[in-house]
């Protein structure tokens, strides 16, 4: 399929909304025991986003979208994360429903600002709130739901506002791996002492949330996602800081009591 699948305009009352499921488990493409009231239509089940674009004919409102797609297999060439949620919204045009287990403030943040109409965690593992979300985003194109909003908006809230330099990033993922400052600079073709350069400037941004966290190198590596095959691995230089997602994001401003509902797309 060239263009990918087409994409219905939003459900009109009366009309089941119809999504699809993209998830390397199984047990994650069964239709869904579904509140009263909420009409939905699975169309299509996918273990992949290349299975998705390849095989599904029939049109939908709405992708709901695993973040990680590689469990099984380890291959990094897997599209998934914000690259898979690109692919889906800018290039093909669908609505992408975030459902994952990974509750990081950094990745959810950076997912939704590529692109994802919403985003709901597996770890309720609750049918009716899935069924809601996709609900939500079938009728009205993004998710109004308060209780999605504000989860949302805690987890940006917690993301951080800055952008590591490309030099930073290759020297944190090689700490990561527990290697010395030595081992670190042979690698990398730099001094020791750059490469201690370079860790008393993170420490700088991160020092007080790393030790607030009880993170090393590696926890901070996984939370800011920037370590090799993951899911929002993409290039420093094209990575949002949090002024660029809340611009992407309105909703994340907090509300006044004269507000009306906020809407995010």
């Amino acid at each position: 399929m060239t263009f990918g699948p087409p994409t219905l305009p939003l459900a009109i009352p009366g009309e089941p909304v119809r999504y699809v499921v993209i998830d390397d488990e199984p047990r994650y493409r069964r239709d869904l025991h579904l509140p009263a009231g909420v009409e939905l239509r699975q169309v299509g089940g996918y273990p992949s986003v290349e299975a998705f674009i390849g095989l599904q004919r029939d049109p939908l409102h709405v992708v709901v979208l695993d973040l990680c797609l590689n469990r099984a297999t380890g291959d990094p060439g897997v599209m998934q994360g914000t690259r898979a949620i690109r692919q889906l919204t800018a290039d093909l045009g669908q609505r992408v429903l975030v459902y994952t287990a990974d509750e990081r403030p950094e990745p959810v943040a950076r997912c939704v600002a590529a692109g994802a109409a919403g985003y709901v965690s597996k770890y309720n593992g609750d049918d009716a709130a899935l069924a809601l979300a996709i609900d939500e985003i079938g009728r009205n194109g993004d998710i109004i739901t308060p209780s999605l909003h504000d989860a949302l908006r805690q987890l940006v809230q917690r993301s951080h506002d800055v952008r590591l330099s490309e030099a930073l990033e290759k020297t944190l993922t090689l700490l990561d791996r527990g290697l010395t400052d030595r081992e670190v600079a042979e690698q990398r073709g730099l001094s020791p002492r750059t490469i201690e350069d370079h860790k008393r400037k993170i420490l700088e941004i991160f020092g007080a949330d790393m030790e607030s966290r009880g993170y090393g190198y590696a926890g901070l590596v996984r939370e800011l996602g920037v370590g090799h095959s993951d899911i929002v691995n993409d290039d420093a230089a094209h990575r949002p800081n949090r002024g660029s997602i809340a611009r992407l994001m309105p909703w994340l401003r907090p509300r006044r009591r004269d507000d009306k509902p906020a809407r995010y797309s």
